[in-house]
């Protein structure tokens, strides 16, 4: 019965703060209300997954929205600005012939490779601290490197969450959002407590020792 109802809270959960997120985005006018929306949403579901069930949803949606309504929207301009700027490249390089056209073909490839391994740790790791958005960035490309195969797992999730929901259109609508960013939010924090441990091994000398042991 408790598993039962557990199941029925999170559906809950869920569903509410799909619903903020969609009315936010709205009462944004959409394309203003979209990333801080967004952010508002990544950092209630990080409060959630970090064990702080009992925090006022509303009041922090809110206030997360107000404070981050224009700092977010320099953010979903790099954002923005690196999907078009990574599209028309390509489209651009693979229209040319040439060796050199050849490389800058398979370095910009190279780089939407990162790119797309990156976006699945930037919501998540961005409501986590308030840094500059060039340590944010740093810490991204090294959390998005050092664990690629969580990263590939992060994408292939959202991949399934969106392919299985667009099916419905209710899950679509109404729990699609909030989905995708307790997945992802959930994913990071595993990501980064193997990071902190990986860390705290290294420098720890007899926590090295041990692991050099069991290597060899």
């Amino acid at each position: 019965m408790n598993k039962l109802m557990n199941i029925f809270d999170w559906i809950y959960r869920l569903l509410y703060l799909n619903a903020l997120w969609v009315l936010f985005t709205i009462a944004g006018l959409g394309v203003f209300g979209l990333f801080p929306s967004t952010v508002s949403m990544f950092y209630v579901a990080n409060e959630w997954v970090s064990g702080n069930k009992d925090i006022p949803v509303f009041k922090t949606f809110f206030i997360k929205f107000k404070e981050e309504f224009f700092r977010s929207q320099l953010l979903g301009i790099i954002l923005t600005a690196a999907v078009g700027l990574l599209y028309f490249d390509l489209q651009f390089f693979f229209q040319k012939e040439g060796t050199f056209f050849f490389l800058l073909r398979y370095l910009m490839l190279t780089v939407g490779f990162l790119f797309v391994i990156m976006v699945p740790f930037m919501f998540p790791l961005y409501v986590q601290a308030r840094l500059s958005f060039g340590e944010f960035f740093k810490n991204v490309l090294f959390m998005s490197i050092t664990r690629i195969f969580q990263s590939a797992v992060m994408v292939v999730g959202c991949i399934t969450i969106f392919v299985v929901f667009s099916k419905f259109a209710g899950l679509f609508i109404f729990f699609l959002g909030s989905t995708l960013a307790f997945w992802l939010t959930w994913n990071t924090k595993i990501a980064f407590h193997k990071i902190q441990q990986k860390r705290s091994l290294f420098s720890n000398p007899e926590g090295k020792k041990k692991f050099t042991t069991s290597e060899n």
